[in-house]
Formats: structure tokens, sequence, C-alpha cells
């Protein structure tokens, strides 16, 4: 085979991989349809499954994110939210002008950091009043889950 019949075999190749990554890719923006299996977190944090039928109840469900593919999708929505609603327990509101300690994952380091915030507010942030009031909520809630369930962190 020569230069030029390896250069259209690759891109006949291409072409159809990226047709079907595209096909692929309007089916996942179109899920759910009708009949489709979903999960998602019930009031009680239960985990639970239907079957899509695109009624108004299922397409707020739908419009908060509250709607998995999986269980296991779902299950790991309902333990993150949990994670972070501990964390908010022992965190304050952030407050213009005084210390806002945030913390966040380096991943360079393998680690989490800290830092001060002051007069910036960052989006999703949970603050504390110190550095040690926030090594102690992430004792508390636990490190191991705090990496997994709020930066996708698995050792």
């Amino acid at each position: 085979m020569n230069i030029q019949e390896r250069i259209e075999a690759l891109e006949t190749e291409f072409a159809e991989k990226i047709e079907a990554l595209k096909v692929e890719a309007q089916q996942e923006e179109e899920f759910p349809q009708y009949g489709d299996e979903y999960w998602y977190i019930s009031l009680s944090g239960s985990i639970l499954c239907e079957d899509w039928v695109g009624v108004p109840s299922e397409k707020r469900v739908l419009e908060v994110g509250n709607v998995y593919k999986t269980k296991e999708e779902a299950e790991f929505a309902a333990e993150k939210l949990r994670v972070e609603a501990e964390l908010r327990k022992l965190g304050k509101h952030f407050e213009n002008g005084k210390s806002n300690i945030e913390f966040y994952y380096d991943h360079e380091f393998d680690g989490i950091m800290f830092n001060s915030m002051k007069s910036s507010q960052t989006q999703g942030a949970i603050y504390f009043e110190s550095e040690e009031k926030a090594q102690q909520a992430i004792e508390s809630v636990g490190k191991e889950r705090i990496k997994k369930y709020l930066f996708g962190v698995e050792d």
C-alpha cells in the first residue's frame, strides 16, 4: 500500500469514528427520551428509578440536574450533596473584609490547601473562620470523602 492509499484509508477510518462520536453525542444530549430508565435523588435522599414519560414533574427534576443515567451516578451525586451539607453546617457565610478560609485540592502536591479570602468570593466555596476550623471540618467530614466527592480524587 503506497502513502496515498494509506492516507485515504486513515481518512475513511477517522471519518467513520467521527460520525460514530457525533451520533453518541446526539444521543447523550437527548437523554432522557420516552421510555428511558433514569435515576434520581428523592426528597429523603433515597435513590429511585423511573421510566421517563416526560410529565411536567419529571421535566422539573431534569431542570435542576437531578436526573442520572445510572444508579451509581445518582448515588455519587447524593453523597456529594451530603458532604457539602456537612461542611456547610461547620462553615460560615462569606464576610467581606474579614478572613474567610476556603480549601481546595492541589493535584501537584496531592493535598488539600487553604486560601484566605477577604474581598473575593469563590463560586461554590464553603468558608470557615480559621484554617484550624477548616481542618477540623475536614477531619470531621473525612478527608477521603472530601477528596472523592468534591474533587473527584481517589487514591
